[in-house]
């Protein structure tokens, strides 16, 4: 999710009452509430259907609960999940083991509410801006490997996109094996 833009939520919870009131807090606070579940099985077709950049999920749904369903969601497409509990321990545990990143407990206050929302929200897309960085920064290692350009030249360009001073000797150890693995890839058509 690029920053300034809306983050579309789906919220899941059985309590007609509650599920109101997080629409409301939610929509209050500039949050985008693409659908509201009821249960786990909704919440996992919704999660496919509108594909919400995070769940809030109660943990203690009728039917498919709240952390069936989040491992069932979680098998399908990577997407923060935020659990909404009245209790505490057992249920917490087996949310987080399922893939839940963080945790409200009822009763919540708006405020904690919205904070927790945001910061998992903000970590998430740190963790992708990072993630696509060292996706390009292998890009750019692989190709220049293929190259046949040398250790030296790969840590320069390594260093100056990263702006980090020079890799420690594990890193040279990396770019050697890269640097043997692509080798050994090219020799094998020819062996053949």
């Amino acid at each position: 999710m690029a920053p300034g833009t809306t983050a579309r939520v789906l919220t899941v919870e059985d309590d007609p009452i509650v599920s109101a009131d997080l629409r409301l807090i939610l929509e209050d606070h500039g949050f985008d509430v693409c659908a509201d579940a009821q249960n786990g099985l909704e919440a996992v077709e919704f999660a496919r259907e509108h594909r919400p950049d995070l769940i809030l999920i109660d943990l203690n749904l009728p039917g498919l609960d709240g952390v069936e369903a989040t491992r069932r969601i979680l098998g399908e497409r990577e997407v923060p999940i935020v659990a909404l509990t009245g209790y505490a321990g057992d249920w917490l545990e087996r949310a987080v083991e399922a893939g839940a990143v963080d945790h409200v407990t009822k009763p919540f206050s708006e405020l904690e509410l919205v904070e927790t929302l945001r910061g998992v929200l903000t970590s998430s897309r740190l963790e992708a801006e990072r993630e696509a960085e060292h996706h390009y920064i292998r890009i750019v290692i692989e190709s220049m490997l293929r190259e046949h350009r040398t250790q030296k030249e790969v840590i320069a360009v390594v260093r100056s996109m990263t702006g980090e001073p020079a890799p420690p000797n594990g890193l040279t150890l990396v770019l050697r094996r890269g640097a043997a693995w692509l080798r050994s890839r090219r020799r094998r058509p020819e062996q053949r």
